[in-house]
């Protein structure tokens, strides 16, 4: 996932965060739906644009710019104008957000006059003032060290919501993708009984078991056709499907002892003897990879 579609996601889940970027009450998030906005007969799409649910608000066009494009601001600037000729909005405002001012494009030529307009707006996220709001922190922990980033969690998580702790383990495997799943949650500073209620850990145990049942069952069906005709192969895919499902859940023990789970948890959720889990071997899987 590339970092401005980080920023997006957090637009969506946690709108009050850009209102909180601009200067306005967070609570205006409320009063706004957030949309990704295609220009008509051409291809320009609109990313994110914050429409206000009544008139007389103002209409924000957001851009988040995370690699250097010396041709942005023209790019930028042709599709809200565009926007505009189609969606005529009176009132309206650009916003460009940087995590540093190097990213941004060198020369700007004229287009100088028009960021210096009233209507137009640079956010640089290492400027960031430090903030005991969560939005902003979510923002902030997109450019900062790891070895900040591992204080600004600790201090968060002891407020942060179910959501808001989810947006932030995100944030942290995503920026620091080396790290395994036992590093992120020290990182975090939280107990394995809390991450496990988070969407994210919910969706990659999922997967596992997901994982080991479709393996079972194709090793289960491959069996079955081995074994014969007839009620040979009615018992051949009983029996195929049965060693299948039971293969399948022991290749994904491995992956579910990397979420932090131990044995005895495992053979709960896989409906596994103990003594087969503990059967399979352990892979060190605490330590980073290397290359």
């Amino acid at each position: 996932m590339r970092t401005d579609k980080v920023i997006y996601l957090l637009f969506q889940l946690m709108p009050q965060g850009f209102f909180n970027l601009i200067g306005r009450n967070p609570d205006d998030a409320a009063r706004y739906d957030f949309k990704s906005v295609e220009i008509k007969e051409t291809a320009f799409r609109l990313d994110g644009v914050f429409v206000p649910k009544s008139k007389g608000d103002y209409t924000y066009f957001v851009e988040a710019q995370f690699q250097t494009d010396e041709h942005f601001y023209a790019r930028f600037f042709a599709e809200v104008f565009l926007y505009l000729k189609q969606y005529p909005t009176k009132k309206w405002k650009g916003v460009v957000i940087y995590p540093t001012r190097s990213v941004e494009q060198k020369d700007r030529g004229n287009y100088e006059l028009l960021l210096g307009l009233e209507c137009f707006e640079r956010v640089y996220l290492d400027e960031l003032p430090d903030s005991e709001t969560i939005a902003l922190g979510l923002f902030k922990l997109l450019v900062v060290s790891e070895k900040r980033a591992k204080k600004m969690v600790r201090k968060m998580v002891k407020k942060a919501s179910l959501k808001e702790l989810d947006l932030i383990e995100q944030i942290i495997t995503y920026k620091f993708s080396k790290l395994t799943r036992e590093e992120v949650r020290a990182m975090l500073g939280i107990q394995k009984e809390l991450l496990k209620e988070t969407q994210f850990y919910k969706e990659v145990f999922e997967e596992g078991k997901r994982k080991g049942v479709l393996e079972g069952k194709r090793k289960g069906l491959l069996e079955g056709k081995r074994k014969g005709l007839l009620e040979g192969k009615r018992k051949g895919v009983l029996e195929g499907k049965r060693k299948g499902l039971l293969e399948g859940k022991l290749e994904a023990v491995t992956l579910l002892r990397r979420l932090g789970l131990s044995d005895e948890a495992i053979a709960k959720e896989l409906n596994l003897p103990l003594d087969a889990v503990q059967s399979m071997p352990k892979v060190n899987g605490n330590k980073r990879a290397h290359n």
